[in-house]
């Protein structure tokens, strides 16, 4: 009987113990669902409405998808391949009194200032751990406005999107007459064109040599509607730019078509932006981004793509990385990366008021810049650009509607602040260029202002500037001084052809652009080995001033006048 009891008793445990198995298992079994469910299950954009090719704006539905995401803790949101309408009504009137002269003749002058308000296409604002993909995907706006806004997030990714605009921020015409006094231009119906256009740029671009003319003309005196489609453009121009296509820019610089301001682990990946009334991509204050596959490139039968820069990176930290990329036909540089020069205005409280009062008068996402308690800053020479010391970060308040930031340090500068910058030495990323492709642009190819930089396997052809830059530029109050650049391996051809051509060299220019530029001492170590640099009737090849501890082996140059020249 007790050989019965204890058998029954044991049972009765082991019926016990299934059943808590068993209860721990579907507790655990949904948690995991809910967390797939919630976390790796994708949902569309068309469940909120926004239906690829039926003509209608997706603006709204695409963003109450995002607020979804973010309120769920949702990881990927899908957008079924097509085309989708991002328009909202300020961003059409913002494009219009552009284009109507509101703005005056240079726009940027009004709607590229320090928080002026613009709308969002995609609103990705406080998220974590989303992803988007889009491949098949065309983002077409109507209205200037900032396709895709990345702000105060972390670990996003991008896939597959392209960006573009149902009117196109420049216009394409052929040069059909050249005079003394004017030049007229017919275009095709894809580009409306009226009296009295804005045209702050016209850019060139030669059908013969397949790549942009050297030289641009700004700001032409006047223009005039001749006859349906043809302008009248009042500027001297080379008789041989007849049957060239002018580019006319309708602004420079306004919001991108990617923002990544105060966010985290960004990956762009396979995107491609065709055109944009500013740059491509801004990444600012930002730490950790990736661009594999990006092609920032005109759509086909077009020749241009952004107005200004295709890429551009300030005050970020961590690692700027370029994979396998494309850019061609923009107006300014491939990229640019670098912090800003502080200028030191006056003293409050034991702090010290400083503004970066560069020609634009505000940063390129015109949001402030400061630095951060513990940053190390450099004092810095105003008229050599040579660093004189470094101090550190105690305390920091912030003005922005002011333009400027008090800074408290651990030491005291010198009594006479008008001599000297400050900038943010810890907010200097690492960059590594690799595999990718510039082709005919405005500008420079590659503009280096940060440290611990490597360059390498690239091809940068017919740029119309210089094709690699390491530049501090006192003008632009960008900078600092670059330090341990490698650029190996890379082809640069027939680069340094007119604008944006840097001491009349063709291939890597090394600079200092101030009053009275250092010698040495602003750059310091810096390897150019196994490049292949071809000029085409260059002076230089590789030119070098303002530097300590370089080296310039193993390069293939031709077609420089002086292949290498240290100064």
């Amino acid at each position: 009987m007790k050989i019965i009891a204890m058998t029954k008793s044991f049972y009765t445990v082991i019926n016990k113990l299934i059943l808590t198995f068993f209860l721990l298992f579907v507790l655990i079994k949904t948690e995991v669902y809910s967390q797939i469910s919630s976390k790796e299950i994708s949902i569309s954009v068309s469940d909120f409405g926004a239906i690829p090719d039926d003509s209608i704006n997706d603006r709204s539905a695409i963003n109450k998808a995002l607020i979804h995401c973010k309120e769920n803790n949702m990881a990927n949101l899908f957008f079924p391949p097509g085309k989708y309408i991002l328009e909202h009504p300020d961003a059409v009137a913002l494009m219009n009194d552009v284009m109507n002269l509101k703005m005056g003749e240079n726009p940027a002058k009004t709607i590229f200032k320090p928080y002026y308000k613009y709308i969002k296409g995609l609103d990705i604002s406080g998220h974590q751990n989303l992803r988007l993909t889009g491949y098949g995907v065309e983002l077409i706006c109507k209205g200037w406005m900032e396709p895709i806004s990345i702000e105060n997030s972390g670990n996003i990714t991008v896939k597959g999107f392209t960006i573009d605009y149902h009117r196109q921020p420049h216009s394409e015409g052929k040069v059909i007459q050249i005079t003394d006094e004017y030049f007229d231009v017919k275009f095709t119906e894809e580009y409306p064109v009226k009296s009295n256009m804005v045209m702050p740029r016209i850019m060139f671009f030669d059908v013969k040599k397949d790549r942009l003319e050297s030289e641009p003309v700004y700001f032409p005196e006047k223009n005039k509607l001749i006859s349906p489609q043809t302008l009248r453009i009042w500027a001297k121009i080379p008789g041989s730019y007849l049957k060239d296509y002018a580019l006319i820019n309708h602004s420079f610089h306004f919001r991108p078509a990617v923002l990544i301001h105060e966010s985290k682990d960004v990956n762009v990946i396979d995107v491609t932006i065709h055109s944009q009334p500013g740059m491509g991509i801004v990444g600012h204050r930002s730490h950790n981004i990736l661009m594999s596959g990006l092609r920032v490139v005109p759509r086909p039968g077009r020749r241009q793509s952004t107005n200004t820069d295709a890429t551009h990176f300030t005050s970020c930290t961590g690692y700027i990385h370029f994979r396998n990329c494309m850019f061609e036909g923009q107006g300014d540089d491939a990229t640019n990366v670098h912090n800003y020069y502080y200028t030191i205005t006056g003293m409050s409280k034991n702090k010290y008021i400083t503004k970066i009062l560069n020609p634009s008068e505000g940063t390129h996402a015109m949001v402030l810049d400061y630095p951060d308690v513990g940053d190390t800053l450099e004092l810095v020479n105003k008229s050599t650009l040579k660093p004189v010391k470094e101090v550190i970060v105690a305390d920091v308040d912030t003005f922005p509607d002011k333009w400027e930031t008090h800074i408290g340090l651990n030491e005291e500068l010198p009594a006479d602040l008008d001599p000297y910058f400050l900038i943010n030495i810890s907010r200097l990323p690492r960059l590594h260029i690799e595999g990718c492709t510039i082709l005919s642009h405005l500008a420079r190819g590659i503009l280096i202002k940060t440290r611990n930089v490597l360059i390498e396997n690239n091809t940068i052809m017919e740029t119309t500037g210089t094709g690699i830059q390491i530049g501090a530029e006192g003008y632009w109050h960008e900078g600092p001084g670059s330090e341990n650049v490698v650029i190996r391996n890379n082809r640069i051809i027939r680069c340094g052809l007119g604008d944006g051509t840097q001491k009349e060299t063709s291939g890597i220019v090394v600079s200092v652009g101030s009053p009275d530029p250092a010698k040495y001492g602003v750059h310091k170590n810096l390897i150019f080995e196994n490049n292949i640099i071809e000029g085409e009737n260059a002076r230089y090849g590789i030119y070098v001033t303002g530097s300590d501890d370089v080296k310039i082996r193993y390069n293939q140059i031709s077609g420089c006048e002086i292949p290498v020249y240290v100064e």
